[in-house]
């Protein structure tokens, strides 16, 4: 006999067999409980009972009355000790028969040997039989972040009819056998259903059945249609056989797949509008049926250049800036927005209002009213072709004579009848011009009579100028679908039933801002009840698409989001009437004004900066104000509500630490939180974090990463405000810092598109090249600043990184013939006995500058060793060899130009003079491998030299020359190297060039940046990424968490999970984690003064990695790592997946 928890006498009877159960129900109810006790019954040896064959667990009532249920088949695992057996999965099927059970016992035999699991707290069971599920651990492991083409959004217009799903696994529990159940994935399954009910009632529409892989990445298994929604879910199975649950249920809808969908939907503008007057607003008022129960409603959106949208006056999305860059020539994103929470039975009202943002940027676009006299942009617009017919053109014509055909291309649109709302009008693609008569087809479907306007496109056939520059005023199309539950439909597109005025914005300049006037405002425009029939209100006017070739195109990338809310610091008055905030860090963002009360008409006045005056006030020249002019400013002209005002611009973002405010009533002492710094940034996910025990690394950490999120916006910019322009280079230069801090499967997608349409596709000498940036606003594809390989060659490099990062193989699959255009483009016209001369050299380098010969062909030997790595995968085996092939040939040819045979080292002339070696050329050969295995060594040691003895003001030290093309190999070859200690020291540094520069403080920056400068002395930009790469090192070099190779961009670091921590100066301890394609993999460690070192790291599931132990004496390894080697000063493990803890004996902390 034993005792129970209760102390009650009870005997230990035989289990009951299983065939004494009756049928269970089809209920199943989840019951809390815990283990109370166990009892060892003959336990076999003090180290813990073997259960590994039994096949049966029986389950009976604490008082032996009766028999409760039964476990058929059980698979139990065999451990060494009592305390791993509740770590395992095993499901007990309960038969609940008796209604005051209240702890039971299970009891597992195994011959005459067996033990009691006592469970208590099991609730009081109800007279109907009910079958309860236990669960005495959870499974093994869990599937978890399910992506849909890299996104976690659940997207409602996904552009891929063929999409790839990916998923993680995690490791329930803690596990220290030989093997674990989280070491692998050894299978999985995909199911797939048009909705979550028929998921979860498996009517499917794919199953992939079991299939035994180790892949956690998987294209859909069959093409979808526009709007097809998905339900789906996976699960896999891990080490020991055993399947997981099935993970959460993900969900994604494919948008408007073609053109056609849009069906009778029209492009729509203000009839008439100039570009100094107010931006325009449209409404469409329309009924839904009191009778009618909405299943779904879907709003498909794109307004030029920025919308804003609302229905019933109801934000549709916390999306901003939408939709974003574009090359409206070629296509223009849209939207779609699930508006069935805020459509209601009776009268609802679509809002939309528009701004310019950067499809019209003219510096002729001026408010004299609000001193908006001289507005600075980077950039301007180019104007359309603008003319009228000369005389009349007859239906069937095919050619029109105008006043004038200045603006028009060959290959573009040429649209007639542009006036009288539209009426007339009829959009023809131009097939020739000659003087002024212009040739299009097909020909006209009406008459059109002399004097009628004219307009033309921009030139979507790339060639030599900015096609996505093209001026395109204001307009919109869009397309509300509702789908009732009889099947029933109401569609509402946008035609000339649609009604416009001018709004409360005034002016709208991307780069100068906004003026908005609340005075104008109409209360209540876009709800129900609104008159819209009468004055201002007119009806729409129908617009040409900004080009015939204009396609309408769905979103890869995340959308644009606000990601923090700063409040001020500080406010100071440094001269009577303005007010300075500081919201203590550089952003990309716009302000938020709360006003108090004030009269109707005042006007307030708000100008960002990144710097102060030497009076105190703001500075913007670092935002780009003077020659190509002054103003940069947001003004609020007040209504004069009760209460005050809130408002912030819509269509406009800067770059700004502080805001100057003007414009408040005198004696007025404005409180911190008048004003709110509003910060934004693509809605990516974060990959990683960084923490150390020196404040310096981590203030330095953090000023690349706001400079990163600063700009990561609708695409990849130089800096959020002088020019916020998206450069290639400016992003796959410091992308082995970027891909470490956020995540960009789908961010590299839309990046790709932009690429894409960036390359010239004329049938001239440019064929292939891809522009310095990507849409071209300006500069086109000639010349030092449009044709530029390590520029252009992004082309090549982001494929490649999509597979390097994310495994991703299908847009190099689905580009491929347009990188081969680029490499032929480069071979043809730039390559010169394999050897390429860069126009840009390594920009921003500090100091001697680094030939243009030995970045280009850098630059070339990249791209075609990528090449042959991608055309390897995609299939094309021919290719890959003759890329190879190539690839050796550049690498005998740089060498034999730029190797000094007397110095041993590269210099910009090799044996021609042994001036001119720069750390970056010694770097950039180093990291690539284009240094042969022999030269190696020696090339390290110039690079040390070069960089401790480059010139500075005080003489002190090593400092980093490198510019955008040079410094992430200058710290990937140190790193590599092992001299790490040589970073350590430059980031010591306090004078130019160095971090300690940017962190220094002056006058116009008094605590020294909170971002990475663009320049290495302090001028220019004040956010720019491009001399961020040292952040890559504080991940994989301090933490020591490499966890994948570059290797389109570097040969250093191993393709494959390293965990290598860099012990340097008096740093005593440092973590960090890094987001794989299996999950995440985590790493932190301690080492005190006398030279104990400790270092924990976690191996996702499905994964496995090396630890290289810094170590000098004894070791104390993880009981599941497998000792490798010992190799110089670390000591080398295996491990498998989970969380592994080392301790060893090492050199103690410096100072």
């Amino acid at each position: 006999m034993r005792s129970n928890r209760n102390g009650q006498q009870r005997k230990d009877t035989q289990a009951t067999p299983a065939a004494r159960l009756p049928q269970y129900p089809s209920t199943a109810v989840a019951v809390p409980f815990k283990v109370c006790s166990m009892d060892l019954v003959n336990a076999a040896t003090d180290k813990g009972l073997s259960i590994g064959a039994i096949n049966t667990v029986f389950i009976r009532r604490d008082d032996d009355s009766g028999d409760i249920g039964l476990i058929s088949t059980a698979r139990v695992k065999k451990h060494r000790g009592w305390s791993r057996y509740l770590g395992w999965w095993l499901k007990v099927t309960l038969w609940a028969r008796y209604k005051d059970a209240d702890d039971i016992a299970i009891e597992i035999p195994k011959g005459g040997e067996g033990f009691k699991m006592w469970l208590c707290n099991i609730p009081a069971l109800t007279g109907t039989l009910l079958m309860l599920l236990l669960a005495l651990s959870r499974a093994a492991v869990q599937v978890t972040h399910l992506t849909v083409d890299g996104r976690t959004d659940s997207p409602l217009d996904l552009g891929n009819s063929r999409p790839t799903l990916t998923w993680q696994i995690n490791q329930t529990h803690n596990c220290d056998e030989s093997v674990c159940p989280g070491d692998r994935q050894t299978a999985y399954e995909i199911q797939a259903a048009k909705t979550i009910a028929d998921l979860s009632e498996g009517r499917l529409i794919w199953d992939s059945g079991k299939v035994d892989s180790n892949q956690q990445q998987v294209r859909f298994g069959r093409e979808l249609k526009s709007r097809d929604s998905i339900a789906w879910h996976v699960r896999v199975w891990d080490a020991y056989g055993d399947a997981s649950d099935w993970s959460w249920t993900a969900t994604w809808t494919t948008g408007l797949l073609e053109q056609t969908d849009w069906g009778e939907a029209r492009w729509i503008d203000y009839p008439g509008r100039t570009e100094n007057q107010p931006l325009p607003l449209f409404a469409r008022q329309f009924d839904i049926s009191h009778n009618k129960t909405i299943d779904f409603a879907r709003l498909y959106l794109a307004g030029i250049g920025l919308h804003h949208a609302t229905v019933n006056g109801e934000e549709v999305t916390d999306e901003v800036l939408a939709p974003g860059y574009s090359n409206w020539q070629l296509s223009t994103e849209y939207r779609t927005y699930d508006v069935k929470k805020w459509l209601q039975p009776g009268t609802n009202v679509i809002g939309v209002s528009l701004g310019n943002g950067p499809a019209y940027v003219r510096r002729s676009v001026k408010n004299p009213s609000v001193g908006r006299i001289s507005p600075y942009s980077w950039w301007e617009s180019q104007l359309k072709g603008n003319g009228t017919l000369v005389e009349d053109a007859l239906a069937g014509s095919i050619t029109i004579q105008l006043n004038a055909t200045s603006g028009y291309h060959v290959g573009g649109s040429i649209n007639i009848d542009t006036g009288g709302g539209g009426e007339k009008l009829e959009s023809r693609t131009i097939t020739a011009i000659s003087n002024k008569t212009v040739t299009f087809a097909p020909g006209l479907t009406l008459n059109h009579d002399a004097g009628a306007e004219v307009t033309g496109s921009g030139n979507n056939i790339a060639a030599s100028d900015a096609s996505a520059g093209a001026a395109v005023t204001p307009r919109l199309i869009g397309r509300l679908e509702i789908t009732y539950s009889d099947d029933s439909k109401t569609t509402v597109v946008t035609n000339r039933s649609w009604r416009t005025t001018l709004g409360p914005l005034v002016t709208d300049a991307w780069y100068s801002g906004s003026d908005y006037n609340a005075t104008r405002e109409q209360v209540g425009w876009d709800r129900p009840g609104a008159d819209l029939k009468s004055k201002p209100w007119i009806a729409s006017g129908l617009a040409p698409p900004p080009n015939l070739a204009t396609r309408l195109v769905a979103r890869a990338a995340e959308p644009v989001k606000i990601q923090e809310r700063l409040i001020p610091v500080s406010v100071t008055a440094p001269v009577p009437g303005s007010w300075v905030f500081d919201f203590g860090q550089n952003i990309a963002g716009f302000p938020l004004l709360n006003l108090p009360e004030l009269p109707a008409g005042t006007t307030i006045k708000v100008a960002p900066a990144e710097s102060l005056a030497a009076n105190g006030t703001v500075d913007q020249t670092s935002l780009g104000p003077g020659d190509r002019g002054r103003d940069l400013f947001i003004t609020y002209t007040t209504a004069g509500r009760s209460g005050g005002e809130s408002w912030h611009p819509k269509f406009n973002y800067f770059g700004m630490q502080w805001v100057q405010v003007t414009g408040l009533p005198s004696g007025y002492k404005p409180s911190l939180d008048l004003i709110t710094g509003l910060r934004v940034q693509a809605d990516v996910s974060v990959a990683s974090s960084f923490t150390s025990s020196s404040a310096r690394l981590n203030r330095i950490h953090k000023m690349a990463w706001y400079s990163m999120a600063s700009n990561i916006i609708s695409v990849f910019t130089d800096c959020p405000g002088r020019e916020k322009l998206p450069y290639p280079a400016d992003f796959t230069q410091p992308f082995g810092a970027l891909a470490r801090n956020f995540q960009f499967p789908a961010f590299l997608r839309t990046a790709m598109h932009h690429l894409v349409e960036g390359q010239s596709i004329a049938n001239t000498s440019m064929a292939g090249n891809v522009a310095l940036k990507t849409p071209v606003y300006d500069w086109g594809y000639s010349g030092r600043f449009g044709d530029e390989i390590n520029w252009g060659n992004a082309i090549v490099l982001v494929p490649s990184l999509l597979y390097d990062l994310y495994g991703d193989t299908t847009v190099m699959t689905a580009y491929y013939d347009r990188l081969v255009d680029f490499v032929h483009y480069i071979q043809r016209e730039k390559a010169r006995g394999h050897i390429v001369d860069a126009s840009l050299g390594d920009w921003v380098e500090d100091g001697p500058q680094t030939s243009g010969r030995i970045t280009g062909t850098w630059g070339y030997y990249l791209t075609i060793r990528a090449m042959a790595r991608i055309a390897n995968l995609t299939g094309h085996q021919a290719d890959a060899d003759r890329y190879n092939d190539l690839s050796h040939n550049i690498r005998n040819a740089f060498n034999s130009a730029f190797w000094n045979d007397t110095s041993r080292r590269y210099t910009n002339t090799g044996n021609n003079g042994t001036s001119n070696a720069t750390q970056a050329a010694q770097a950039l050969a180093l990291d690539s491998g284009l240094v042969p295995e022999k030269h190696r060594k020696e090339v390290l040691n110039a690079l040390v030299e070069l960089t401790y003895d480059y010139p500075s003001r005080d003489g002190k030290g090593p400092h980093l020359s490198g510019g955008q093309i040079g410094l992430g190999p200058i710290v990937r070859a140190l790193s590599a190297g092992g001299r790490d200690e040589v970073l350590w020291e430059a980031l010591q540094q306090n004078d130019r060039p160095s971090y300690g520069y940017f962190m220094a403080p002056t006058k116009a920056n008094p605590d020294g940046f909170t971002t990475i400068g663009e320049e290495w002395d302090r001028s220019s930009s004040k956010n720019h990424m491009i001399l961020a790469q040292i952040d890559e090192w504080l991940h994989a070099g301090v933490v020591g968490i490499q966890p994948t190779a570059l290797t389109t961009i570097s040969s250093t670091w191993e393709n494959r999970l390293i965990f290598q921590p860099k012990l340097v100066g008096d740093l005593s301890s440092a973590s960090g984690t890094y987001q794989m394609l299996q999950g995440e993999a985590r790493c932190e460690w301690q080492r005190t003064a006398e030279g104990n070192f400790n270092l924990t790291v976690t191996v996702p599931a499905n994964a496995e990695a090396e630890v290289r132990l810094p170590s000098v004496g004894k070791v104390k390894a993880s009981q599941r790592a497998k000792f490798v080697r010992v190799d110089n000063s670390y000591t080398i493990y295996a491990v498998p997946a989970g969380t592994h803890v080392f301790s060893s004996e090492t050199h103690g902390l410096e100072g």
